[in-house]
């Protein structure tokens, strides 16, 4: 939605350019230049940013909307959950050779930074590679 709301914004900029340009009116040429040319350079980067087409975020959902039968689909199971208790948490991460961690918004909340920190010591004290990625 971010997407689409920003190529209708650069959208809105090249008309206003487009109508300087029937007044005759340097002053809405330029702002609207300016303006339909950053929603574009935005749209871009964000398009970029999901790895994903312009074409692909404008017309991909098209005509896709929350149906009975999308809900059905929602609603089954897939995968296999596993419980696993926080003895095997440990155990998992001391037999580890490398341990990679993805920070998010619900650790930022919890503020869990601390905790995390202190963990990474840990593994690292006992040789093993640990690593942040940022999504």
């Amino acid at each position: 939605m971010p997407v689409s709301i920003s190529f209708l914004n650069s959208l809105s900029g090249f008309s206003t350019s487009s109508a300087g340009f029937m007044l005759s009116n340097t002053a809405l040429v330029v702002a609207g230049a300016f303006v339909g040319c950053s929603g574009i350079i935005l749209t871009l980067v964000m398009c970029n940013a999901m790895n994903r087409s312009v074409a692909n975020v404008l017309i991909g959902g098209f005509g896709e909307g929350t149906t009975a039968s999308a809900a059905a689909t929602a609603d089954k199971e897939q995968g296999t959950v596993r419980q696993i208790s926080a003895e095997d948490v440990v155990e998992l991460l001391t037999d580890a050779k490398s341990v990679i961690v993805v920070p998010g918004y619900g650790m930022a909340v919890a503020k869990a930074q601390h905790a995390i920190a202190e963990l990474a010591n840990r593994l690292k004290a006992r040789g093993i590679l640990i690593r942040f990625a940022v999504s």
